[in-house]
């Protein structure tokens, strides 16, 4: 009783350290002054250094909010250090006292460790190294057989991820080779596309080449032409006998306006050689061709009601 009791009470005094340690560390995180965060940070250096003289270093504010959190996650560290340190105290509390209680019954019944045969202890120190394993708090049979149930299904649930991530891989495979694929035939299209534009392009250059080729011999050959009648032109003294172009221009539009009107008066010449020389016989004529022309002139008002009648129907 005295020792359950002990052990109770070193539990409870643990986690009361444990707790309160952590109450200490939420209030140090709150916002606090700068006179106050400067106290924390020469404090934690103090306890880094170890009575060593610190280095000189620029107090700012910067400076202060950069130590500040360090000195904090620092603490932080430690405070979560301790809490497993003592955790594992308390682990080794419980198997010191469940060594001393299989002790006690063991010599109840009057066996000692030497009792047991070369296998028994065997067994004895591999249940004992299982139950490390597992990290039970006692060598009781529901807790071995509590602990592998458990293992099987973290073994069922690792199984269970091993095969999505198998399923994941083959897919991410195939999916690569599908890319792998698609990239080839691209770079494939892509060359052809390249090969076809290099020859189009350079039929195009060859083409271009001759047609400036073409252009330059035809730009030669008007050049001298040119030349050639521009010294014929200053050989013949044209314009040191009075013709120049001007003039010539002038004379030649003369020329198509006389043209124009002898082709008028051709026109009318031809229209009254059909007519007979006779007044009274010409007068005739011209009134049956009048009355013709009258006749002609009802025929078409009359289909053009006809054809606006059927319109309308």
């Amino acid at each position: 009783m005295d020792r359950t009791s002990d052990f109770s009470n070193a539990q409870s005094d643990l986690l009361f350290d444990d707790i309160f340690l952590y109450e200490s560390l939420d209030e140090s995180e709150t916002n606090v002054a700068d006179k106050e965060k400067w106290e924390l940070i020469d404090t934690w250096l103090e306890k880094v250094y170890k009575g060593k003289p610190v280095p000189q270093f620029e107090r700012n504010a910067s400076t202060a909010s950069a130590l500040y959190e360090i000195a904090l996650f620092n603490q932080e560290q430690d405070a979560i250090a301790e809490i497993i340190l003592k955790q594992q105290k308390i682990h080794a509390f419980e198997y010191h006292a469940e060594t001393r209680r299989i002790k006690n019954i063991l010599h109840a019944f009057g066996i000692s460790k030497d009792d047991f045969s070369r296998n028994g202890a065997q067994s004895v120190k591999i249940l004992a190294t299982l139950a490390t394993i597992l990290e039970l708090g006692n060598v009781e049979r529901s807790s071995f057989l509590s602990a592998i149930a458990q293992l099987g299904i973290d073994l069922s649930h690792i199984e269970q991820q091993n095969s999505d991530i198998s399923r994941t891989i083959n897919s991410l495979e195939i999916s690569t080779q599908e890319a792998k694929l698609r990239y080839h035939k691209l770079r494939e299209i892509l060359t052809n596309l390249r090969r076809n534009w290099d020859t189009k392009e350079d039929q195009k250059l060859k083409e271009w080449e001759r047609n400036t080729t073409l252009l330059d011999q035809k730009a030669k050959e008007y050049q001298l032409k040119l030349s050639r009648l521009e010294r014929q032109y200053t050989a013949m003294n044209i314009e040191d006998d009075g013709l120049r172009f001007q003039d010539l221009k002038s004379k030649e539009e003369q020329m198509e306006a006389l043209e124009q009107l002898v082709k008028d008066k051709t026109k009318k010449l031809k229209a009254y050689q059909v007519l007979p020389p006779d007044v009274i016989l010409a007068k005739l004529q011209l009134d049956a061709a009048q009355h013709k022309l009258d006749e002609l002139t009802e025929t078409r008002d009359e289909l053009i009601k006809q054809m606006a009648i059927n319109l309308q129907q």
